[in-house]
């Protein structure tokens, strides 16, 4: 993960949370049902804005300690780690859920941290992914409420080969209009 966004989130977690609040879009319960039971980790989960929406076992997993210690109230298992080397063993999760938590990373290191996410999946398990449509990348992305956050957008077609190249199948890449005007990448994939 990218230390100076690490750091942005470490300094900005109280605003950030009292900014976003929790989530009301239904993300979480959609893949959820597509997960069916298992466990399923958040990766990148923050402040646990989807802990809830995931339900029954979940794990939350991110890296700053600020974050977690928001998440805590859920009541769910927290571990801090990085989405390039992830603190779960091999095969242990029947569904990865990374909403814009990605996004932080370097378009030249996703596929390797996606090459982790699919490892900790069991066969058959599911992925699913959110980046922000374009194609910047870099420490400014226009209108950031957080300055200092590296970002790196991807368009559909980028997106879904890196996936395969990492090995997923039934990649789907669908754009989501965002609150905001821009546009979203929602991918699913399985492992």
């Amino acid at each position: 993960m990218d230390a100076a966004t690490v750091a942005v989130y470490e300094r900005v977690a109280v605003t950030w949370k009292e900014r976003r609040g929790d989530t009301t879009d239904g993300l979480g319960r959609q893949f959820r049902q597509r997960v069916g039971a298992g466990l399923v980790a958040d990766l990148g989960c923050g402040a646990g804005r989807y802990l809830g929406e995931l339900d029954g076992p979940v794990l939350g997993v991110d890296a700053t300690a600020a974050m977690l210690t928001l998440a805590r109230p859920r009541g769910c298992p927290l571990l801090q780690g990085d989405l390039e080397a992830l603190p779960l063993a091999d095969g242990t999760v029947a569904g990865a859920f990374a909403r814009h938590s990605y996004l932080h990373l370097p378009k030249a290191r996703l596929p390797g941290a996606l090459g982790e996410a699919k490892r900790v999946l069991r066969a058959g398990g599911w992925l699913m992914v959110t980046l922000i449509a374009g194609s910047y990348e870099g420490y400014e992305l226009p209108d950031d409420d957080f300055p200092g956050r590296y970002f790196a957008c991807w368009t559909s077609p980028e997106l879904s080969s890196v996936l395969a190249a990492a090995g997923f199948s039934e990649v789907r890449v669908t754009t989501v209009d965002r609150r905001h005007g821009a546009q979203d990448l929602l991918a699913t994939a399985r492992c």
